[in-house]
């Protein structure tokens, strides 16, 4: 007799797996660009003085024209430098141009298309001071498959390798971004798969963390710049309970002050003050003051105009920086990221 609870399992499966098709297929035909990633692999190589090789293979499939020009960007936040970048394409090297602009790496190819059909592009690139070096723990923090894109990515999959001094001393490793299979295929290499298409803004960031005292690296340049701006932080916030206490008595005895009225001198003048007018970026504006003396033996009592000056402080300015994002409980975002084309 056929199990009725087997049977519930088999068609959630079912429908599970018809829904995700549909819901790749609807996203593939309802892109803005008419093409798609059939998958997107990436390979970190650290070396044993810290650089990281990185190695992208990125299948295209392009389903109607389009310009023949790719791109990738890489910010520069998290790394010291990016050199010896090249682009393949079935083992030919392709005549791929970089720069640098706001603080990111553009790499740029050109290639031929007669679409319908697929290109696979290798892009490798040497990443120097990648690795976050934190007190006694090291670790391999990359966005390897980057959110920034106009169009999904079918399957994904990053590829750690370490050192050979490095196996067995791993202390951790884990995924963020989409959900992932994270699994260790031997001491030295840890493999991350996506367990879902990446949309576009979706991203797949890769964590591998082991002892500082192997390769005993220096933290890189952008790392301690940031340790250095931290410092500063933080003597601010130690000194500024210091800054009220000094200042308190400065602010205690001009408020003081305030109440001596110019007449008698004695200290109960009081002050009253009301906006008629608000200023503008084209005009001033207009407070009324009212000082009274309550001393019975004093008569003075003052009603003027002041004239408020508009300021304007850049309020409303300042959008939002760049994404970095980090995996939750990471401790910090990783390098990498950024977006292609």
């Amino acid at each position: 007799m056929f199990n009725s609870q087997k049977l519930c399992q088999i068609a959630a499966v079912v429908i599970a797996t018809l829904v995700a098709i549909l819901t790749l297929t609807t996203h593939v035909s309802a892109s803005s660009v008419p093409f798609y990633w059939n998958f997107i692999q990436v390979e970190v190589d650290v070396q044993p003085n810290g650089d990281m090789w990185v190695t992208e293979t990125q299948n295209y499939v392009f389903t109607a024209n389009y310009t023949n020009e790719r791109y990738r960007y890489i910010p520069l936040g998290m790394v010291d430098n990016i050199t010896d970048v090249t682009v393949t394409e079935n083992g030919q090297q392709l005549a791929a141009t970089t720069g640098t602009q706001d603080n990111q790496l553009w790499i740029r190819w050109q290639h031929s298309l007669n679409p319908p059909e697929s290109h696979v592009f290798v892009v490798k690139y040497r990443v120097v001071g990648g690795l976050q070096v934190n007190g006694d723990e090291t670790q391999v923090y990359w966005k390897a498959v980057f959110a920034d894109r106009e169009a999904a990515v079918l399957s994904s999959a990053v590829t750690v390798h370490l050192p050979d001094v490095l196996s067995g001393q791993v202390l951790g490793y884990s995924a963020y971004g989409v959900p992932a299979t994270s699994r260790t295929i031997d001491g030295t290499t840890f493999e991350f798969v996506a367990n879902q298409a990446l949309q576009p803004g979706d991203e797949l960031e890769v964590q591998v963390v082991f002892p500082s005292s192997i390769l005993h690296l220096p933290q890189p340049q952008w790392q301690q710049v940031g340790s250095d701006e931290f410092d500063e932080f933080q003597f601010l916030s130690d000194a500024f309970p210091v800054l009220i206490v000094l200042l308190s008595p400065i602010f205690l005895v001009k408020r003081i002050i305030d109440r001596r009225c110019p007449r008698c001198g004695k200290f109960m003048l009081e002050t009253q003050s009301k906006v008629l007018i608000y200023p503008t970026s084209r005009s001033s504006g207009t407070r009324r003051v009212i000082q009274h003396c309550n001393n019975r033996n004093c008569s003075y009592h003052r009603d003027f105009e002041k004239t408020i000056f508009y300021r304007d402080d850049g309020g409303g300015g300042g959008g939002g920086g760049g994404g970095g994002g980090g995996g939750g409980g990471g401790g910090g975002g990783g390098g990498g990221g950024g977006g292609g084309g």
